[in-house]
Parts: C-alpha cells; structure tokens; sequence
C-alpha cells in the first residue's frame, strides 16, 4: 500500500473512531432524556388515575404509568450502562491497539525511508575519497535499503492484522447498537402491549348508570 493512501486511510479511522464517540454521547444524551420523560409520563398518569372515577380506567392509566417505569428499570443497564464498556472502550482499543502502532510504524518508514535518500545522495556525490570510504558509504546504503524493505514488508503484514482487528471490533460496536435498540423497542412492545389490550376491553357501557357526581368545583362556588 503506497504511503499517501495508508496515511489517508489511518486519518480516516481515526475520524470515525471521533464520530463514533461524539455519536455514543448524543445516544446517551437522548436516552436520559428519554428516562426523564418515562418518569414524567408515570408520574402525570398516575395523578390522572387517582383523580379517575371509574376504576377499570384508572387501572388503565395506572398501568399504562407502571410500563414506563418498568421499561427505564429493565433497560437501564442495556442502554446506560452496556455503552461504556461495549462502544466506548472498544473504540479506544482501536485507538490505541491499531491506529496509534500503525501511525508510529508509518512514521518509521518514513524515516528511514529519508535516511536511504540521504546516503544515497552522499554517494552518488561522492568524487573524492579512498576506495576504503566508498565501500564503507555503499555498505551504510545497502544496509539502509535492506531496513527500508524490512519496515515496508512489516508495514504491510501489520495492516493486513490491523483491517482484521479493526473490523472484528467495529462487528462488535455495530452489532451492541442494533442489540440495545432492539432490546429497547421489543421490551418497550412487550411491556405496553397488556395496557394496550386492558385498554381495547374497556366499553364505557359498562360504567356505573345514573347522575355523574357533581364537579367539586362547582359544588364549593
């Protein structure tokens, strides 16, 4: 892989790995604000329900506040906590364990790869000097060269280990976002789908006949 394309490649995981962190903290952002609200919206039904007359509706409203709560209980850990270890510390691992090793090798071909061009200009200039001298500046090259290659030919056997780790643990990474939003809408539809039939069962037939009772309101004016 030439050195500009590996380069660019390195600086382009890197940018994801950023995006990846910036796009976890907006989720969790989203997902306190999501628990903050389950908990307003148990707390309002539930004063609903105990202003509520007839009770089969308060049960309704009641149990239709306790799904909210128990959804943010039983998620909690999936969605607030499993983050942190699960993205979060994945994608540094990428950071540290691939691309930081990578732009340090990178940066070690390149040295040398600058040290080969300046004994190759010294004696390729050279016009003077002992036979001695000349034999000693061609070995310096020869040994240049032969670290040149050996750097290029570890350059390349650890990019080949390093697409493979990267993308085993970006596997990882996708795989806990679908997971958790999954885990979410499917507990979330297991858990509302009781008060969404005790809902369908209400007839307001069914409600106590005769005068409704006076609104308090009314009855202190």
């Amino acid at each position: 892989m030439e050195r500009g394309r590996l380069a660019a490649q390195l600086q382009f995981m890197e940018h994801n790995a950023r995006a990846l962190e910036e796009l976890v903290a907006k989720m969790m952002k989203a997902r306190e604000e999501q628990e903050a609200f389950l908990g307003v919206f148990a707390k309002s039904l539930e004063d609903i329900a105990a202003q509520e007359e007839w009770v089969p509706l308060a049960q309704c409203l009641g149990g239709l506040g306790e799904c909210g709560q128990t959804l943010v209980s039983e998620s909690h850990d999936v969605m607030m906590l499993r983050p942190e270890t699960e993205i979060l510390q994945v994608v540094t691992q990428i950071q540290d364990w691939a691309i930081v090793p990578m732009k340090r090798l990178l940066e070690d071909r390149e040295k040398a790869i600058k040290i080969e061009a300046k004994l190759q200009k010294e004696h390729d200039e050279m016009r003077r000097g002992s036979s001695k001298e000349k034999e000693k500046k061609m070995r310096m090259l020869s040994d240049q060269k032969r670290r040149v290659e050996n750097v290029n030919a570890l350059l390349d056997t650890h990019m080949e280990n390093f697409d493979r780790y990267r993308i085993q643990k970006m596997k990882k990474i996708v795989s806990e976002l679908a997971r958790s939003q999954a885990f979410y809408y499917a507990k979330g539809l297991e858990l509302f789908a009781v008060p969404c039939q005790n809902i369908a069962k209400l007839h307001s037939s069914e409600t106590t006949k005769g005068t409704p009772k006076s609104n308090p309101a009314e009855s202190s004016s």
